[in-house]
């Protein structure tokens, strides 16, 4: 094949919306895999770059395929050909989209897929499994310590709870509304921001450990000052095809649980960018080309 259909918008901000382009396949180069997607989630991240409050480490390119988290089948290159992967595009670095039929990405940030998952439970795994994976990291925590996680319902904080008790750490899991109690956590894990970020980090005793994805604590001022011996820390997920690795091993231990809220064809992605900005949604949004 040398083209493919893609979900793209020609601009980004106000006014952009995604629809359907025909596309060049790019051919793997050395190093890189042409994988056929078989599902791709959709996730916030998508919809900072379709309004155009996302940065790129490069000038961004259009038309803008948006799309982090891919299941397909490879087609091509330095991997196994007709295997069943996941992969992360890591779009910040790549500008390569899964709103795509098609996607062609580095060997290394490619994973073989869980066999227990179908393609829209797999799709679901790569950005948010980074994501919680890098974030525990982070934390370095030891068994029988204690983690606050203020997000459990969403992927991140789903996956990042899950892998924390497979490592024999004590979670904590409070519901929206409640206060946990001051010094209660040896860590937290902020993934929802605003006043829930500002309560998960008093929960944490002093000394402890603070990871957020959504970073507040520069405001100047307030609780996030260093005089409680707390170092807030970012986690920004970086694709890497061994962590996929564990992940899938994880998955198809049991030991994570993937969500899917609603399938929709890849030619509705914009209704899919619509409804995840109406919030509500419980699990992942999958499109299927």
């Amino acid at each position: 094949m040398t083209t493919m259909r893609a979900m793209a918008t020609d601009q980004v901000g106000p006014g952009a919306r995604l629809r359907p382009h025909t596309l060049p396949v790019k051919e793997p180069a050395d190093g890189e895999v042409l994988i056929k997607v078989m599902a791709a989630a959709v996730n916030p991240a998508d919809l900072g770059m379709v309004a155009g409050n996302y940065r790129w480490y490069d000038e961004l390119r259009l038309p803008l395929v948006p799309g982090y988290d891919v299941a397909g089948v490879v087609e091509g290159g330095d991997w196994v050909a007709g295997a069943a992967v996941i992969a992360s595009t890591g779009h910040s670095r790549t500008q390569v989209g899964g709103f795509a039929e098609y996607v062609t990405l580095p060997a290394a940030q490619v994973a073989a897929a869980p066999a227990n998952l179908d393609w829209t439970e797999a799709a679901t795994l790569p950005l948010a499994g980074l994501t919680a994976y890098q974030a525990l990291e982070l934390l370095d925590l030891a068994p029988g310590t204690t983690l606050l996680v203020n997000g459990p319902r969403g992927a991140v904080g789903r996956f990042a709870a899950e892998l924390a008790v497979s490592r024999g750490i004590t979670v904590l899991t409070p519901d929206r509304g409640e206060e946990p109690a001051p010094g209660s956590a040896d860590a937290a894990l902020d993934v929802v921001g605003g006043p829930r970020a500002r309560a998960a980090f008093a929960a944490v005793r002093d000394g402890g450990s603070y990871v957020t994805t959504v970073p507040e604590f520069w405001v100047p001022g307030g609780q996030f000052t260093a005089d409680r011996g707390i170092d807030p820390r970012i986690v920004r997920a970086e694709p890497d095809g061994r962590t996929l690795d564990h992940l899938a091993r994880a998955a198809a231990a049991g030991h994570l649980t993937a969500t899917v809220a609603k399938t929709l064809a890849l030619t509705e992605a914009a209704d899919a960018v619509d409804l995840l900005q109406a919030g509500g949604v419980r699990g992942k949004l999958v499109l299927v080309p």
